[in-house]
This record gives structure tokens, C-alpha cells and sequence, in this order.
């Protein structure tokens, strides 16, 4: 066995015991190939000799072909339905255009950063059922590119096409940080008074006072709904959140059922032919959203309301009505949309004069306000809200009212600054010289104590007020003396 040169390579022809085929391999150099030939002469003599491994060839991958790769083997393995679509609509209309052609090892940081500062001046997609509102891409969306192509390029050096991902060190344009506007209690009592319809009062109290999802809200059937006169009467009326309502895209469903990883337990018959999307009732958005919610007595009577005048509508339709036992149904017993619901309640904000929100700013509001009635007791309100982080609750979903820095500024005022204005006056007015002897600062203390002690039996039983008075007004008249 002598090394041949062909071309510029040296290569080696060989038999092995046990094939019939011939073996060849190729080196760069002479030496190299004299090497491999020792290596087989030694590895036939001591009967270790075996085929050679032939090492995979690795193609280079353009940025397109990797991200097709990457929601086959990756995406459909680990995401959910509504992110599989919205990735999916982010590659094919954001990503792709700009650098589909590109190949993965051309990808630089420099790359990166030019992409997203042209994303900024780029006209946004508008998808079907949306208006045109000539919109650029938002930073938003150009974040959920960044994280889509940083993952692909994880995998890509996962799979050995690049030695490092270069998404790591490129530069995202950060968005002007913007608080979500939310209604004050005021207002949103407003909006449930002057609410006429029947469905959208519901949401929103179940909103506010559940603190649930839109979805969540639109997804209760009246089997997870647990009202007695018994559970009316201590307050245990329960709501079991056990799925949500939403509109999916019939590839991501498919992606998924392929995978054995759906999460849809009921389907909705379609009203409409070559429809996209399926009207669904799936697992909530997270396993912290299963959860069971005590329903505030208003919100459980609104709930018996309801169903009673949904039973006499049944009769009145008699077969026409759809009855997938839904919370929130239209007229014909269908279930109602989210954009439905959004249309109605932009409708009641106009009419009403009441500030423009969004319905999702209801359920801010709900978290803010049991935060303060609970005494600050975020694991409760966790509880309610169905977040798996309590974080969320105190960073993102509470809100400070303004009603709430008046009384605080309010309570600053009584409990401070009276109290130094008063220390002051008694110096001034020369206490010392009566021969009093001053109050010592932990005898203050003891005094705002007791006081604040009396205070919270008080609110706890408003009867005591009479008594305490009536004590005093008996105590006064003994030490009085009478006159003739």
C-alpha cells in the first residue's frame, strides 16, 4: 500500500478482511498519508482494523435555511401555539426580507445592528383583519426579532455551523419605557354604573373583581362556576380557571398535535370555509393561571343574573340556540371574541366620556387595589392573579393612585408634622417655667400606640364609639361639681 498523489491530494487505495469494496482516503500531504498507511498495517496485524468514520459534511447554511431548521427541530419542541405563530410570522415577514440570503457565518454584530436600525424606518406587516396604519416596526417587535435569531444562532452553534453566536454582543434599540395607563377605582365604578350591557358588565367585574385574563374571562363555562345561596351568605363562592378562550392558527395547532404537545381541549365548529385560524378552549397561558377564585358577592349576583337571562333565551330560540354552556355567549349561545368584547368596551369608554384604556389595564387595576386592601399581602394577590412570579405583581401590574399620595401626604401631615409644630409651640409658650415636666420621646410613642390601637378596634366594631363616649360623659359628670 503506497501513497499516490492525485491532483493536489495524496491518496490510498486498501482492502479490509470481511469487504468486498475497496477503501480510499485522501490527505493534504505525503507524510500524512504515510502515517495513515503505518496505522493500518499495524491495525490489520493486531486485528483491530475497522472502516473509517467518514465525517459528516457540513454545508454552509443561510440565515433562512437555519431558521426553517430551527422551527422544525427546535421550535415545534418547545414553544406553545401563539408563539409558534407569531415566530413564525416574525421570520417570514421581518427577518427573512433583510437576511434570509445571508450566510450564518457572515452574520456579524455589526450585521445585527444595522438590521435593527433599518427595522426602525421599515414599514410593519399589516396581518389579515388589521387595519393599515402605516406604522413602522415597533421596538417591541424588533425585541422579539433580536430574541428569535439570538436562539437560532444558539442552536447554530449547538449544531456546530458557527463557533459563537455574535447576536450575543449586538446592540437592540431600547424603547422608551411607557406606563400602561390604568382607570382610577372612581372611574372604573363609573364605568360599571352607566355599563347597559349585560355581557360586558360581567367582564368587567369579573376583571376587576377576579382579577382575571381576558381570555380566562371568555373561556369560564358554568360548570367552573360555584354560587349558593350557603356560599352567598359567608362569602366562599368559588371560580375554577381551568382554560382560556383564543383564536389560533390551524399550522401551529397542527405543528403541535404532530408532536403530541396540544394543549386545545375543545374545538369550535367554524362558521366560515378556508378559515386560517380555529376558535378554541385551551390550557391558560401559564400552570400558575389554573387556579380557584373567591368571587366577591356583587360579581357572584351579576353571574346569577346572567344565567338566568340566558336560560330564558334558550327558550325563546328554543333549537337554535348553540349551547356550549359559555359564561359569556352571544346572543345564539356562540362564545364571544375578544375583539368583540374590545369593540364594546371601546364603545362605552366614548359614549361615557371615561379615559381610553385598554380592556387588559382593567385587570392592573384589579391587582393595585387588592394590594392595598390586603395590607400589601402579594402572595394573596398572586394567588388571585395567577402569575408565577410575584414580582409581576408589584413591578409590572401594581399602580399608585393618586387618591393614595393625597392621603399618605394627608397621614405625613397629622402624624408628623402637627406633632413638631406642636413640640415647638409648648417650648415656646415656656412649659418649663409652669414647672411641667415635658413628655419624653418614648412616651410620644406609647401615646400613637395606644391611639393607633383605638383607632383599629374602632373600625373593627364602630359600637364601641358609643360606649367609650358614654363612659366618658359619665366620668365627666362625677367630677363636676353640682350647682345650686
Amino acid at each position: 500500500m503506497t501513497p499516490h498523489k492525485k491532483g493536489r491530494k495524496w491518496e490510498i487505495i486498501y482492502r479490509i478482511p470481511g469487504y468486498s469494496k475497496l477503501f480510499t482516503e485522501r490527505f493534504d500531504s505525503e507524510a500524512e498519508a504515510k502515517l495513515r498507511c503505518a496505522q493500518i498495517e499495524y491495525a490489520k496485524q493486531t486485528g483491530t482494523i475497522a472502516p473509517p468514520v467518514r465525517k459528516e459534511k457540513i454545508h454552509p447554511k443561510t440565515m433562512g435555511e437555519l431558521l426553517d431548521e430551527y422551527v422544525e427541530l427546535y421550535g415545534v419542541g418547545h414553544w406553545g401555539d401563539s408563539y409558534y405563530s407569531l415566530t413564525k410570522h416574525r421570520i417570514e415577514d421581518y427577518i427573512k426580507p433583510a437576511i434570509g440570503n445571508l450566510l450564518v457565518k457572515d452574520v456579524t454584530p455589526r450585521v445585527l445592528d444595522a438590521l435593527y436600525a433599518d427595522m426602525l424606518n421599515t414599514p410593519a406587516k399589516v396581518l389579515p383583519g388589521h387595519k393599515d396604519t402605516t406604522k413602522t416596526i415597533s421596538y417591541p417587535v424588533i425585541e422579539k426579532c433580536h430574541c428569535v435569531i439570538r436562539s437560532a444562532l444558539n442552536q447554530a452553534v449547538r449544531w456546530g455551523y458557527i463557533p459563537s453566536n455574535p447576536a450575543l454582543a449586538s446592540m437592540v434599540p431600547k424603547a422608551p419605557s411607557k406606563r400602561r395607563d390604568v382607570w382610577t377605582p372612581a372611574e372604573a365604578q363609573k364605568a360599571i354604573s352607566v355599563c347597559t350591557d349585560p355581557n360586558l358588565k360581567v367582564c368587567l367585574l369579573l376583571s376587576i373583581g377576579c382579577s382575571l385574563r381576558l381570555g380566562e374571562i371568555l373561556g369560564l363555562q358554568w360548570s367552573h362556576v360555584h354560587i349558593t345561596e350557603e356560599s352567598l351568605q359567608d362569602n366562599s363562592s368559588v371560580l375554577e380557571i381551568r382554560q382560556e378562550l383564543k383564536r389560533c392558527d390551524k399550522e401551529a395547532l397542527r405543528a403541535l398535535e404532530g408532536k403530541k404537545r396540544s394543549n386545545v381541549y375543545f374545538t369550535f365548529p367554524e362558521t366560515k370555509e378556508d378559515c386560517k385560524t380555529s376558535l378554541v378552549l385551551k390550557m391558560p397561558k401559564t400552570e400558575s393561571s389554573i387556579r380557584d377564585i373567591y368571587i366577591p358577592n356583587s360579581v357572584a349576583q351579576a353571574l346569577q343574573e346572567l344565567q338566568k337571562a340566558q336560560k330564558a333565551q334558550k327558550k325563546k330560540l328554543h333549537g337554535l340556540y348553540h349551547d356550549f354552556n359559555m359564561v359569556i355567549a352571544q346572543p345564539d349561545g356562540r362564545p364571544t371574541e375578544g375583539r368583540l368584547l374590545d369593540k364594546d368596551f371601546k364603545s362605552l369608554i366614548e359614549t361615557h366620556q371615561l379615559p381610553p384604556v385598554v380592556f387588559h389595564s382593567l385587570r392592573h387595576l384589579s391587582t393595585s387595589m387588592k394590594l392595598q386592601y390586603s395590607g400589601g399581602d402579594i402572595k394573596a394577590v398572586q394567588g388571585d392573579t395567577g402569575h408565577a412570579q410575584a414580582s409581576m405583581v408589584t413591578q409590572v401590574y401594581s399602580h399608585t393612585f393618586d387618591e393614595n399620595r393625597r392621603r399618605v401626604a394627608s397621614l405625613m401631615e397629622k402624624s408628623f408634622f402637627r406633632q413638631e409644630k406642636g413640640k415647638a409651640d409648648k417650648q415656646d409658650s415656656g412649659d418649663e417655667e409652669n414647672g411641667e415636666d415635658a413628655k419624653t420621646e418614648a412616651d410620644h410613642k406609647d401615646e400613637s400606640a395606644r391611639n393607633q390601637q383605638i383607632l383599629r378596634l374602632l373600625d373593627q366594631s364602630p359600637d364601641l364609639a358609643d360606649l367609650i363616649l358614654a363612659l366618658a360623659s359619665s366620668r365627666t359628670d362625677r367630677s363636676t361639681p353640682a350647682t345650686v
